[in-house]
């Protein structure tokens, strides 16, 4: 482990090692380690130096400042930060009193689930895990630290949700039913998406539209009480980031307004008999590929045979002073062929 952290993080170490012997990887970067999985960012959390000589390292290397009261700087892929503990005083994720802290144990007590609360020294290797967290990286387990903080931020329920997704881990059962009583209404709607968008992503989305259900955020962000079996063996799979809300949107109805319009304009559902003209009807506004994927690849070789699967249909004759009328018509002038009973 300690020649994958000197591999990536050798100019850190390198920067730091003057004034420090002191500092952490932390977050998702030392939980993706653990896991096999190698990090796209590395958070790194630096003990025992003040904050006027940290602001000093930073601007010698040119670190972009992105919060000050946080204490928090950005370089290159790497989130650079001095150690602080967060006490909830407002509304909203904004709402927060943030103190700096020398105590290990204390800061990682911010974080949100023992898995993301372990810190790996880069000097040497070393683990500090004060809540189980490797234990259950290993149990494959979502598991909260403390109620209290935890509840500080209703972000962490989708949290877990994506997390379960993307991880193929359990949620442990008092974290659910902390999870249920958690308010979500002061959460906007782009944080929501950005849970969201994480999951669309996932390779396990029955995971996590098992734990939408089970913590009752189905309720609480669209209003509709879900069904898990009703969509559980089409979400054992996920070929497409637009699956997840094309299966959600046409089996519920649900409203996906407050989702960006790349989601918003998802492709008509698939009817129940599936002909050659309404393949070129459709056609006439996309290709169909993405359509196909989204239904489980329907009808693919006879869209690629048929030149509409990568693009849209081209009439042959149009009718410039009807042009609408005609190029339907000749839609219609195709013998109809059932491609696909559903």
């Amino acid at each position: 482990m300690q020649k994958l952290i000197n591999n990536y993080l050798n100019e850190i170490i390198t920067l730091l090692q003057p004034y420090t012997n002191k500092a952490y990887l932390v977050g998702g970067a030392s939980r993706d380690i653990l896991m096999g999985k190698t990090p796209n960012d590395f958070d790194i959390e630096i003990y025992d130096i003040t904050p006027n000589k940290f602001d000093e390292i930073m601007k010698k290397i040119g670190a972009k400042g992105v919060g000050k009261s946080f204490f928090v700087y950005k370089y290159k892929n790497f989130d650079l930060s001095l150690p602080r503990i967060e006490n909830k005083i407002g509304y909203g994720h904004r709402g927060f009193e943030v103190k700096l802290t020398q105590n290990e144990k204390e800061a990682s007590l911010r974080r949100d689930f023992t898995i993301n609360s372990i810190m790996i020294n880069i000097f040497n290797g070393k683990i500090l895990d004060f809540w189980g967290g490797v234990d259950d990286i290993k149990s494959k387990l979502i598991r909260l630290i403390d109620e209290n903080k935890f509840k500080e931020d209703s972000l962490r329920v989708l949290r877990a949700i994506q997390f379960s997704a993307r991880f193929k881990f359990k949620i442990e059962k008092n974290t659910i039913e902390v999870c249920k009583k958690i308010d979500l209404s002061d959460l906007s709607q782009d944080r929501i998406y950005k849970e969201f968008e994480k999951m669309f992503f996932a390779k396990y989305l029955y995971y996590g539209y098992y734990y939408l259900i089970k913590t009752d955020t189905d309720l609480k962000i669209f209003n509709k009480k879900f069904c898990f079996w009703k969509l559980a063996k089409i979400y054992t799979k996920n070929p497409h980031p637009n699956y997840f809300l094309y299966h959600l949107k046409n089996n519920y109805k649900i409203d996906i307004s407050f989702f960006p319009k790349k989601y918003k304009k998802l492709p008509l559902k698939k009817p129940k008999l599936i002909t050659n003209r309404f393949l070129y009807a459709l056609s006439l506004k996309y290709p169909l590929k993405i359509w196909s994927i989204l239904n489980d690849n329907c009808c693919k070789q006879w869209l690629i045979e048929n030149n509409i699967y990568e693009k849209k249909y081209k009439p042959k004759n149009i009718d410039l002073k009807n042009p609408k009328k005609s190029i339907l018509q000749e839609i219609k002038n195709y013998d109809k062929i059932i491609i696909k009973k559903v």
